[in-house]
């Protein structure tokens, strides 16, 4: 790290920017294929049921990769994995628009989620520790929020647009370009974060580099599984990603099929959630440095239902449609940055950050982002499309109440409750 303040103050949001986009691209890539689902399913012969497998894929490998890699970047280097993560994702993303069947598609989604995963925990890890401690919060929910503009509000835009013009394998074609540039942008002005440099370097010499805490004790990673908020982060990861994910695979035909939307409109009216997602990635994670990571957390949950459950039951009114998916986005994907990103780094030493996000995530992606999208393709050809939706209200309904059980870990807040030193005059 730069020891001057101000080209620490450069460096910290140049890190911050490139991530953005990195992450940005991560979001097209993964959750765009639902705003082609309209009119892919039915030239690939797909139900909903298969639909939701598509998403579901992803989600356990990204688990897999996520927890693999993730350890990896603690032990040698995030830049190791991030770079090579990146290209990955981009060429799965291009390959995706080459299939032409269920098997095809299923089978190159499951390679994706592999980089994915295996960026995330790095990509996350390194932005908690470049961040100074009193905004690390709202460092990563600028991160964060590019899942919410370019891929949630930027996205439906643009894949409905260029598919509507050139047709939908088109739209997954042109994502690699970006992908590769911004690979080459990282790995020509990121450095190493000091916590992984300093292991690298003692493996170079020969030396052990043990992670303590800090009260001195080695920790190992049966630690970081024992950590009070990982166990509660992953709990709520399940729930979040529940809703997340049921709401992502279906809210495309929701809106067509449910609510009667046209077409072309619907790009715009989900447009709404990444829209606000981008204020609430970024306002709620800063709200969070200074109410604490526990109150943000619930509030935003149950914030997240009362609008999904309005989403679900709201009618259809176009502008009430629109104004609950808003509120979807505002709550909830600050919600999802706080618990896999924000509370999930503080929770051990930046260290093991890698390996604490994956964990939290990869919970979260295995029980909500694996299993419920094909439970919800399932309820919605068993009982139609409303129900998934109110399952996926009822997932942020258990997130705010596990919340409460967190431990603070914002630090103006951990050091507002850490005891005075008092300091004795010397004797004359």
């Amino acid at each position: 790290m730069i020891s001057n303040g101000n080209g620490r103050w450069r460096y910290e949001y140049t890190a911050v920017l490139i991530h953005f986009f990195i992450w940005g691209f991560v979001a097209l890539d993964r959750i765009a294929i639902s705003f082609l689902f309209p009119l892919m399913l039915p030239e690939l012969k797909m139900g909903f049921t298969e639909a939701g497998l598509v998403m579901s894929i992803v989600g356990l490998t990204w688990a897999a990769g996520g927890l693999i890699f993730g350890t990896f970047s603690d032990k040698y280097g995030r830049k190791t994995v991030i770079i090579p993560a990146t290209i990955a994702f981009s060429i799965l993303s291009w390959m995706s628009g080459l299939s032409r069947n269920f098997g095809q598609l299923l089978a190159i989604r499951a390679v994706l989620g592999l980089p994915e995963g295996a960026y995330y925990a790095a990509g996350t890890a390194t932005i908690a520790e470049v961040s100074t401690p009193k905004r690390r919060g709202l460092m990563i929910g600028i991160h964060h929020s590019a899942w919410a503009i370019i891929g949630a509000l930027l996205g439906p835009i643009y894949m409905v647009a260029v598919a509507t013009a050139w047709g939908w394998r088109w739209a997954l074609y042109l994502t690699v370009i970006p992908g590769i540039i911004i690979a080459i942008i990282h790995w020509r002005f990121i450095r190493e974060p000091a916590s992984t440099e300093a292991r690298i370097k003692a493996r170079k010499e020969g030396r052990a580099h043990e992670v303590r805490s800090e009260t001195g004790e080695t920790l190992g990673w049966k630690d970081v599984l024992g950590h009070r908020n990982v166990i509660i982060s992953s709990l709520i990861s399940i729930t979040i990603m529940t809703w997340f994910w049921i709401w992502v695979s279906f809210g495309a035909v929701f809106v067509t099929d449910f609510r009667k939307v046209p077409f072309l409109d619907t790009g715009f009216v989900l447009a709404a959630f990444g829209l606000g997602g981008a204020a609430g990635y970024i306002g709620l994670t800063a709200l969070s440095d200074v109410i604490g990571r526990r109150p943000a957390l619930s509030i935003a949950a149950a914030v997240t239902a009362l609008a999904t459950y309005g989403m679900a039951l709201v009618g259809p009114d176009p502008l009430a449609l629109t104004i609950c998916i808003f509120l979807m986005g505002l709550a909830g994907f600050g919600l999802f940055s706080l618990t896999v990103g924000v509370v999930a780094a503080e929770a051990v030493p930046f260290a093991m950050a890698g390996l604490s996000i994956a964990i939290v995530t990869g919970v979260g992606e295995f029980f909500g982002a694996v299993i419920m999208p094909t439970v919800g393709g399932m309820l919605a050809d068993a009982y139609g499309l409303q129900v998934p939706m109110l399952v996926s209200a009822t997932g942020a309904v258990a997130a705010a109440l596990l919340g409460l059980g967190l431990t603070e870990t914002a630090p103006e807040k951990v050091a507002a409750k850490a005891p005075a030193v008092i300091v004795e005059p010397e004797a004359a």
